[in-house]
């Protein structure tokens, strides 16, 4: 997410930065046909890896040896003041609109930002679902330059070492060919087991960074390949990079194999471009307009996050056009930052002689971000302090008065773990089964339960949904651990099964797949004589309402009514219908929706008697989960009528 530290310049590398940070914005944003912009990263990654083998690899065939401290202090005056700048603005825009709760996120992000390790603290966030949504975040997007700066920590020693044993091309590509297939194997199985590592750590990235390498080894005009192959490879490298950035989705087992489409068609243009420089598909990237975006790229990458996130605390709904104009702000702040701080600082006499000097700048500045973070999260705890803001606070907490860590199977884990609450002895008994959109119904049955004196038995699981969804989740400790729990409800045979589950999991396009998935898990549960409830998944507010709350009860000037919502964009019907077309013609099958106990005919509210309704963007706090129960308990009744008489 450079620019090309090497002597001699590449506009075709100019433009691939043009390309990635674009789609990497686009995605962002959420304009249509860039639903797999995110890509971008992973064209950055195979870039940050050529460019950098290259420099290298000249420097040793030139002086038999890396000149470490010259390369760190290159890096700290490309890199640094332009992050430096962002974060500490990123921060103190944060202290004067965010919530306290999001001001404290940011903060610590930041503290792990300074120290290049962005990365190791998205995945730890990411990993705790019960955690804050790291895509809220101001900072998430520098998980990729930490994984960089990490690259060119270990990148030169590796090379270094690997030259000083054999001084050959042919020595550094065995070693990068090794480890990029095992940092690929170690990718593709953690995509299916570790998805969130997979994506944040550095060693199931290497091989991007290994490929980019691999691509510099090779001499301009060894491989024998007349021009006309050159040039075709180049449009199929670009190509790739296109179709990949419009045809994957989020919901792809990313990166794992999927990434190689993107990260060899980015290798294919790189060979290709130093084989044909000026022809073919290098001119279209050699245009002002792929030029221009490619010299703002890292700024551009640097700034758009920050307009998004900090736009999006301003005006909650704001809409795909919003949001293209608040990265177009974003670039803006590239432009300036590039003209008055990037290029001034990078080559700055002063520092380009002195190499100690640079890096005790850099020293100065991740230190200045370590104590501006400090600050932050010294604000964000005093102002966490004012009683209206306290009480939402405890609101995203209220996530089930049960005991998550003995009732609740972790993403990670295939286990079942059941509780029991009520009257264990009594004839009735009800399982609550599915992921956490079934927890946060928890309170109001458990409540329903204490008071009919009924037996209620738990069978949860974070981020597994009770309908067979399969091939498309990907998850084998979900797929195992769901069996496991359909076998255990035949064998206990319980009065009525309550289900519930986000509808998350797939895109606008996917109630056939839903359909087929809840047909799947219904058969099973019916066919063994289980009546079910199927409660309709509830609104999903397209921010988190706590944080939205918290800063209108800080902010006069921010009105509390930004925290409702329109129904309609609220719910997904397709979803709810596909659900019921499931559930058709299975015996013992009812559904329970609360939609109007939640909304108006238009609006969804933030808040109701008092109470906090969502503890994030999309669960029930516990308490109004309970102040639901009488909603509930009419369909509970229903559902047990005629499982009680076939009992």
């Amino acid at each position: 997410m450079h620019n090309n530290p090497a002597r001699t310049f590449r506009p075709d590398i100019e433009g691939l930065r043009g390309i990635a940070v674009f789609v990497v914005v686009a995605f962002h944003c959420g304009l249509p046909g860039f639903s797999g912009g995110f890509i971008g990263v992973d064209v950055f990654f195979v870039l940050s890896g050529y460019l950098i083998t290259g420099l290298l690899l000249q420097e040793l065939e030139t002086t038999s040896t890396i000149g470490l401290l010259n390369f760190y202090a290159r890096r700290v005056r490309r890199l640094l003041p332009a992050s430096v700048l962002m974060l500490l603005v990123t921060l103190a825009v944060g202290a004067l609109v965010l919530a306290p709760q999001e001001l404290d996120f940011a903060a610590r992000a930041a503290r792990a930002t300074a120290v290049y390790l962005g990365n190791v603290f998205f995945a730890q966030q990411a990993r705790d679902y019960f955690a804050a949504d790291v895509r809220t975040n101001p900072l998430l997007h520098m998980w990729s330059l930490a994984v960089e700066e990490q690259f060119y920590l270990f990148w030169p020693l590796l090379m270094l070492l690997l030259w000083r044993r054999a001084k050959s091309r042919a020595t550094l590509a065995a070693a990068f060919a090794l480890l990029t297939v095992v940092s690929l194997i170690a990718c593709v199985w953690l995509t299916l087991h570790s998805r969130t590592v997979a994506f944040y750590a550095l060693y199931t990235r290497a091989w991007e960074f290994g490929i980019g390498g691999l691509a510099s080894l090779v001499p301009r005009g060894r491989s024998g390949a007349p021009a006309s192959v050159w040039g075709l490879a180049g449009w199929l490298g670009v190509i790739a990079i296109g179709l990949s950035s419009a045809l994957l989705t989020p919901a792809a087992a990313f990166p794992g194999w999927l990434a190689t489409i993107p990260v060899v068609g980015t290798a294919l243009a790189l060979m290709a471009g130093r084989e044909l420089p000026g022809q073919g598909f290098t001119r279209l990237l050699d245009t002002r307009p792929f030029q221009y975006v490619g010299e703002l790229s890292y700024s551009w990458y640097l700034w758009h996050w920050p307009f998004l996130v900090l736009g999006l605390a301003l005006l909650p709904n704001l809409s795909a056009f919003g949001k293209a104009v608040a990265a177009l702000l974003g670039f803006a702040a590239a432009a300036l930052t590039h003209v008055y701080v990037e290029n001034p600082i990078r080559f700055q006499p002063f520092l380009v002689a002195r190499r100690g000097a640079t890096l005790a700048l850099g020293a100065v500045l991740a230190l200045g971000c370590i104590g501006a973070a400090s600050l932050a999260l010294h604000l964000a705890a005093r102002l966490s302090l004012d009683p209206k803001i306290a009480s939402i606070t405890t609101a995203t907490r209220d996530i089930a008065s049960m005991s998550r860590e003995d009732c609740v199977t972790l993403t990670d884990s295939a286990a079942v773990r059941s509780c029991e609450f009520g009257s264990r002895n009594s004839p009735i008994s009800l399982v609550l089964f599915g992921d956490s959109h079934a927890i946060q119904w928890f309170d109001a049955l458990e409540h329903i339960a204490s008071e009919r004196h009924w037996r209620l038995v738990t069978l949860l699981r974070s981020a597994c949904p009770a309908p067979d969804l399969g091939t498309p989740l990907r998850s084998p400790e979900c797929d195992a651990w769901r069996a496991a729990a359909i076998r255990e409800m035949k064998s206990m045979r319980p009065t009525l099964v309550v289900l519930a589950s986000t509808t998350r999991y797939l895109g606008d396009d996917g109630a056939a797949e839903w359909e087929a998935a809840v047909r799947r898990t219904l058969t099973q549960l019916t066919g063994a004589g289980v009546h079910v409830l199927v409660i309709r998944d509830t609104p999903t507010p397209p921010f988190n309402v706590p944080t939205c709350l918290a800063r209108s009860a800080r902010h006069a000037w921010y009105p509390g009514s930004k925290c409702t919502f329109l129904r309609a964009q609220a719910l997904r019907p397709q979803f709810f219908a596909a659900e019921q077309r499931g559930a058709a013609g299975l015996p013992g099958v009812s559904f329970a929706d609360l939609t109007d106990a939640l909304c108006d005919s238009q609006l969804c509210p933030a808040s109701d008697a008092g109470l906090v309704i969502y503890r994030d963007d999309n669960h029930l706090t516990g308490q109004y989960a309970v102040h639901l129960a009488a909603d509930l308990e009419p369909h509970v009744e229903a559902a047990l009528r005629p499982a009680l008489e076939d009992h």
